[in-house]
C-alpha cells in the first residue's frame, strides 16, 4: 500500500540476518499511520534512526549503506513488534545521549507512525567496555552499610518540602534511631530558602552519626544534589564528601544523561554512592504504545554507573505491573539477563559491570513487608514514607515497626504472631492491615 511519503525500498528488512556480537539491538513497538504498510513503516524507522532520511538521498552510497545500514531482522505485525540490529560504528562509544538521539530521537516524531516505543535495548560487549558501570553497586553498598543477609530499610523525610533544616534532621534522626538503614530527601527538595542544602546536609549527617553511636549500626543519609548546572551538582557532591557523607542522590530524568555521566566520573573521585531517583520517568515510560520503557531507563542507569535505582513496588501506590518490576529487578542485579520472548526482554550480558541495588518505593506500609520479601528476596531496599511517619506512635515507632515486620518475615513468622510481643508492629497492624 502506498503511503503519503515517498516510498522507500525495503532493503533494511532481512529476516535471515543474524545479529553480530558488535551490534546494538533494539526492540520497538510500532503502529503505522493509517494507510501505511507495516514493513514500510519499519524500514523508514530503521533508516531514520541510523543512516537514512524520509526520502531517497543521493549522498547515501551503496558502499556506505552496505557498511552501516541497520537490519530489521525480526518482524511481527500481529504483535506490532520489530527488532533492529545497528552496527556499533553508528554510535559514539561511551555516549548515552548520542545513542538515544539515534534510537529514540526523531523516529518518535515521524508522521509515518501513530505510535512508536523503544521497548528494550541490548548492548554489545564492545560498547559496554566504554562504560564503568556502578562504582559501589549492590555488594559495595552492603559492605558499606555492614548488612549482608537482609533487605535494607529506608525512608524519605516527610513532608516532602516545608520542613526547616533542623526539623528535617530531627525526622531523619528519629528514623535512624527506630531502625532505618537509610534516610533520603524527596525528589523536589534541593536548596530551598526554608531548607538550604548545606545546612540540611550538615545537621542531618551529624544526627546520623549520633544514631550510629547509639544503635551500633551504620546509618546513611542520601542528600539530593540535583541542581541547575553540573558545576553546582559537583560542588554539592564535594560538600557532602567534606561533611563525611557516603551517599549522594540525583533525580536522574530531570538532570539528564550528560549530567549523570559527568556525575559518575566525579563520584568515583570523591567516593560517593549514587542513588537514582526516577521521578518524571512516566512522562515517557508509562504509555505502553509510545515513548521509552522503564527497562531501557534502568539499563542506561546501570551502564552509566548509578549504584541504586527505584524500580517500583508491585504492592504500593505507583504504576508498574509485577512482570515489569521483576524485569527491572533482573536488569539491576543479574550478570546475565536471559531473553524472555513473552515479555519482550532482550538477552543482556553485563560483563564486568556491577549490579545495582534495586529500591522498592512508593506507598508502602510495614504490613506489606512480607509480600515485598516474597517478591524481591533479600536484595532490595524497602523504602517507606508515610508508612513510617504516619505511625500513630511517631516516626521512630514507624521505623521500628518496619524492622519488626522484616524480622518476622526473615523468621517465617506471621506479623500477627510477631506483633504479640512488639508494640510498634501491633499498632502498625491496627492502622494499616486490611480488615
Amino acid at each position: 500500500m502506498q503511503s503519503g511519503v515517498t516510498k522507500m525500498r525495503r532493503d533494511y528488512i532481512d529476516r535471515d540476518y543474524s545479529p553480530k556480537n558488535t551490534d546494538l539491538i533494539c526492540e520497538f513497538h510500532l503502529e503505522p499511520s493509517e494507510g501505511v504498510d507495516f514493513e514500510e513503516a519499519a524500514t523508514h524507522m530503521a533508516g531514520e534512526s541510523s543512516i537514512d532520511s524520509w526520502t531517497e538521498i543521493a549522498t547515501l552510497s551503496p558502499e556506505l549503506a552496505a557498511k552501516l545500514k541497520p537490519y530489521v531482522f525480526y518482524v511481527d505485525e500481529e504483535a506490532q513488534t520489530v527488532r533492529v540490529a545497528y552496527s556499533e560504528e553508528l554510535f559514539e562509544l561511551g555516549s548515552v545521549p548520542q545513542v538515544l538521539s539515534a534510537v529514540a530521537g526523531n523516529i518518535l516524531s515521524m508522521k509515518i507512525v501513530d505510535n512508536l516505543r523503544l521497548q528494550d535495548i541490548a548492548f554489545p560487549k564492545s560498547m559496554l567496555r566504554e562504560f564503568k558501570g556502578p562504582n559501589f553497586g549492590l555488594s559495595g553498598i552492603r559492605k558499606l552499610v555492614g548488612v549482608q543477609d537482609r533487605p535494607l530499610i529506608g525512608t524519605i523525610v516527610k513532608p516532602k518540602v516545608g520542613l526547616t533544616s533542623e526539623k528535617h534532621a530531627e525526622v531523619a534522626y528519629n528514623s535512624f534511631a527506630g531502625g532505618c538503614d537509610l534516610v533520603k530527601d524527596d525528589e523536589n527538595l534541593t536548596d530551598q530558602k526554608f531548607n538550604g542544602f548545606e545546612k540540611r546536609a550538615e545537621l542531618t549527617l551529624k544526627l546520623a552519626e549520633k544514631a550510629e553511636s547509639e544503635t551500633g549500626e551504620r546509618k546513611m543519609y542520601l542528600c539530593n544534589i540535583t541542581a541547575p548546572t553540573c558545576k553546582e551538582m559537583i560542588r554539592r557532591m564535594n560538600i557532602l564528601k567534606d561533611l563525611g557523607a557516603s551517599y549522594a542522590m540525583i533525580d536522574v530524568v530531570p538532570a539528564g544523561w550528560t549530567a549523570l555521566q559527568t556525575l559518575r566520573e566525579e563520584a568515583e573521585d570523591v567516593g560517593l554512592v549514587l542513588h537514582a531517583h526516577r521521578c518524571m520517568h512516566s512522562a515517557y515510560t508509562r504509555n505502553p504504545r509510545h515513548g521509552i520503557s522503564m527497562v531501557v531507563v534502568a539499563k542506561l542507569c546501570r551502564l552509566i554507573g548509578l549504584d541504586q535505582l527505584h524500580i517500583g513496588t508491585v504492592v504500593g501506590k505507583m504504576h508498574g505491573e509485577k512482570h515489569e518490576v521483576l524485569t527491572l529487578r533482573d536488569e539491576c542485579v543479574l550478570d546475565n539477563v536471559p531473553a524472555d520472548e513473552s515479555q519482550h526482554v532482550l538477552a543482556q550480558d553485563w560483563g564486568e559491570l556491577k549490579p545495582m541495588f534495586p529500591v522498592a518505593s512508593g506507598g508502602l506500609a510495614p504490613t506489606m513487608i512480607p509480600d515485598l520479601y516474597s517478591i524481591f528476596g533479600k536484595d532490595v531496599i524497602m523504602q517507606f514514607g508515610g508508612g513510617i511517619h504516619a505511625h500513630p506512635m511517631g516516626t521512630a515507632a514507624g521505623a521500628a515497626a518496619c524492622r519488626q515486620a522484616l524480622e518476622a518475615s526473615l523468621e517465617g513468622v506471621t506479623l500477627q504472631e510477631y506483633a504479640k510481643s512488639h508494640k510498634e508492629l501491633e499498632v502498625a497492624l491496627g492502622k494499616w492491615l486490611k480488615k
